[in-house]
């Protein structure tokens, strides 16, 4: 059985580090562009494929959308690490907050869990552009 692909491969619009930068929706305003609520967006994507992709040891990365819902999977599954020593719900809204705050590497560090999947920044300007854009999705 293949590996789910993103239909935002074709997507036409701005990337980073070979990550598209997709639509969501949200009500808050961030570098990420607005989506229609009545249609899915790369993280209900990820959410949707999370426990078919998640079991695939080699992953055909087909376009910036790949990439993006490969990072979103892998953050995904660190949240709901996260959430396994949490036991109400306010816990968990902490939690998950702190995680989000917390400084976290970009393709190029060497820290990168994606290893060469994804290209490091193009210049000195994209580096915190990366970091904002990962911040702001997650």
């Amino acid at each position: 059985m293949p590996a789910y692909h993103s239909k935002f491969n074709s997507f036409e619009g701005e990337e980073f580090c070979g990550m598209a930068i997709l639509p969501i929706t949200t009500s808050v305003r961030g570098p990420a562009p607005q989506s229609p609520a009545d249609e899915e967006d790369v993280v209900d994507e990820t959410i949707k494929f999370f426990r078919a992709n998640v079991f695939f040891r080699n992953f055909e990365v087909k376009g910036g959308g790949d990439r993006t819902m490969i990072y979103l999977t892998l953050y995904l599954q660190a949240c709901l690490k996260e959430l396994e020593r949490v036991s109400s719900k306010t816990e968990a809204a902490k939690a998950l907050h702190q995680m989000a705050i917390k400084p976290f590497a970009i393709p190029g560090d060497s820290q990168w869990v994606l290893g060469g999947m994804c290209p490091p920044p193009k210049n000195m300007a994209e580096g915190p552009f990366a970091r904002t854009q990962q911040s702001a999705n997650c």
